[in-house]
């Protein structure tokens, strides 16, 4: 159970949030709601809450008392802001404004805002309980007519009797707010879930092992831990360097004493000797650290001379699966769905697209969520080899069938892949003459090796691959057609990068944390510009191109943002290559409902001027005139 405190910034609104909660509120979620003035003491009994919610003095005072905590900011915008102005002036009618809120954000709108409400408005620096006092203090001594504030203030001088207006803030805005906080407590019980499933895998080893952060930092041990590297007699070993559990240990990214992803090696402890494999762990949120397994020496080398025994065939196995697919583009994740159905079939597939697309990796992925994902999975680019060498490979040879043979002889790719799969990369690429013996595989299932007489059965499910367009090698008659209709019992296309640009980021930020790991070096981050020149680029190579930009980036840039400049040293993101895309514009706060009495703002300055300055577009800009004149003629007409 995640647990989370709601400051509403108005009483008037506590019914309206107490709505939104009814609706949030989960078995994994508890949502308290609460309004700050009047039970100020409840920030000293926070600990029992994960997530906060607050505005202006209260978020600052609950950062500032838990600074471990996540505290999520309800700010309000510059719609809000000119919303409260056009009240003061409705009903105080004042000359002169005080304007009670942090200043930084506002001095350079202050010339806008004041032509926007056409009174002479001062700001007044308010960041906590304190200022809010002396701000009040010092309006009064300046003989501010009116006060335009947040919470506290207001609550001041409500008490003195002090026309005041109130910001208040949207329901759009309080509900974002809301989801925002609903989602931070989401991904708090999900990491907790996590935490939990990891402690679970971890306590199920026979192995020690011990879980890492990228600093070399201790996260988690389990029980054989605990025990190899007595942890009992290490005090808050949780957060300990690695190093003080055991100098002869260290970590992926160590600058002391570096280490690779899947480097071994011995130590001695207790005068025995055991075997240590470092292993990277990563992840899109949670950073990068290293795994680190320890086993007795003697019970490695038992396990390995049984496992020779066994061993009678050499065979490949799968390196990735569906979790190494990263895909945020909607028809990519469509791609993904498909080849997961296609995983579950025994027919034979053919996955078409670009070079670099990672048809590869789909390969993997579809074998290793199959059926067959115990047995062997091979692979071999048809487009490497010649045709006497690739006929050899895939069908294997008797003793001295030709020229050169091995003595032995050699088992050919199709009996190693029995009751597995063969990755035939390239397909489109394989000499005329040799898709007739595959073809006769594919249709009798069962092979003869070079110089043999003899027949061998084998079950195999085949994934082909090709970059080429098949049916122009079919019209030219550089493939047979009832090839492919053996091959494309399933069919799935991967669509290039430059039609998928919202998975550019995530792929290059997996990348550059795996190659800055592996070079310990530190991880880039994307600056905005940056990652819209990378959106909008063609990536004719594809992933592959991206890979190698993202390690020329990582190799070349020592600084901690890839910025524009930094791409364009690249001489590669430029000259054409990018695609057309909408000009990017500042987000345009939805504009309320008001009459529709025309108005002529001041001359001093243009629309789109003004509108610029205080950060909303220029209709809603001109609504809010159209109020205010109104108000301005009504308060004319009271007067006389």
């Amino acid at each position: 159970m995640v647990n989370v405190i709601v400051f509403v910034p108005s009483p008037d609104q506590l019914k309206y949030v107490e709505g939104l909660v009814h609706d949030m509120q989960t078995d994994e979620v508890h949502i308290d709601v609460v309004h700050r003035f009047g039970n100020p003491e409840i920030l000293d009994h926070l600990d029992s809450y994960d997530v906060v919610l607050a505005r202006g003095i209260t978020y600052r005072m609950v950062c500032a008392q838990y600074p471990d905590k996540h505290v999520t900011h309800l700010a309000f915008d510059g719609t809000d802001i000119l919303e409260a102005l056009l009240q003061c002036r409705e009903k105080f009618h004042p000359k002169k404004i005080g304007l009670c809120l942090k200043r930084d954000a506002l001095k350079p709108i202050l010339p806008g805002l004041c032509e926007f409400a056409q009174a002479d408005i001062r700001l007044y620096e308010v960041v906590d309980e304190q200022s809010a006092y002396d701000a009040v203090d010092t309006c009064q001594r300046d003989g501010m007519d009116a006060v335009v504030s947040g919470g506290t203030v207001s609550d001041i001088c409500r008490k003195r009797g002090i026309p005041c207006t109130y910001i208040n803030i949207q329901p759009a805005t309080l509900e974002r707010a809301m989801e925002e906080v609903l989602n931070a407590a989401r991904t708090i019980n999900t990491e907790r879930t996590k935490t939990n499933i990891i402690r679970m895998i971890l306590d199920s080893n026979d192995d020690a092992v011990l879980a890492v952060d990228e600093a070399g930092r201790i996260l988690e041990a389990n029980g054989r831990a605990y025990q190899l590297y007595r942890l009992a007699f290490l005090q808050n070993w949780q957060g300990s360097p690695v190093r003080e559990v055991n100098p002869q240990l260290t970590f992926i990214g160590s600058r002391e004493v570096p280490c690779r992803d899947g480097e071994e090696t011995i130590i001695n402890l207790g005068g025995q000797k055991y075997y240590v494999k470092y292993k990277l762990i990563s992840g899109e949120a949670s950073g990068i650290g290293t795994l680190i397994t320890t086993s007795s020496a003697s019970k490695i080398l038992q396990e390995e001379r049984q496992l020779r025994k066994s061993l009678v065939r050499k065979s490949s196995s799968v390196k990735y699966t569906f979790r190494d697919i990263i895909a945020v583009n909607a028809e990519m994740r469509k791609k993904v769905d498909i080849a997961k159905k296609f995983s579950q079939a025994q027919s034979n597939v053919l996955i078409t697209g670009e070079t670099g697309t990672g048809k590869e990796l789909f390969a993997h992925s579809i074998h290793s969520a199959s059926g067959r994902m115990n047995q062997p999975f091979v692979a071999i680019n048809c487009a490497t080899l010649p045709e006497t060498l690739l006929e050899s490979e895939l069908f294997g040879y008797e003793p001295g069938s030709f020229s050169g043979a091995s003595r032995e002889g050699k088992v050919g790719l199709f009996e190693l892949a029995h009751q597995g799969t063969i990755f035939l990369d390239e397909i489109g690429e394989i000499p005329v003459a040799l898709q007739a013996k595959l073809l006769r595989v594919l249709q009798e299932k069962e092979i003869r090796r070079i110089g043999s007489t003899t027949v061998i059965p084998v079950d195999v499910r085949v994934i082909a691959a090709t970059n080429v367009n098949i049916q122009e090698q079919i019209a030219q008659g550089r493939f047979r057609s009832d090839l492919l209709y053996r091959l494309n019992a399933l069919e799935i296309y991967i669509p290039p990068l430059r039609e998928r640009p919202d998975d550019v980021i995530p792929l290059m930020e997996g990348q550059f944390r795996l190659i800055a790991s592996a070079m310990g070096k530190r991880v880039p981050q994307l600056s905005a510009e940056a990652q819209d020149i990378l959106r909008r680029y063609a990536w004719p190579g594809n992933v592959r191109e991206l890979r190698n930009i993202c390690e020329r980036l990582v190799v070349l840039n020592d600084a901690a943002d890839v910025t524009a400049e930094t791409l364009n040293e690249l001489h590669v993101f430029f000259g054409g290559a990018a695609q057309p895309a909408a000009p990017a514009g500042p987000a345009v706060p939805a504009a309320p409902a008001y009459q529709d009495t025309p108005l002529v703002l001041p001359a001093t300055k243009k629309k789109k001027d003004l509108a610029r300055e205080l950060g909303v577009s220029r209709t809603t800009l001109w609504r809010m005139t159209k109020r205010q004149e109104a108000a301005g003629r009504s308060g004319q007409d009271g007067q006389k």
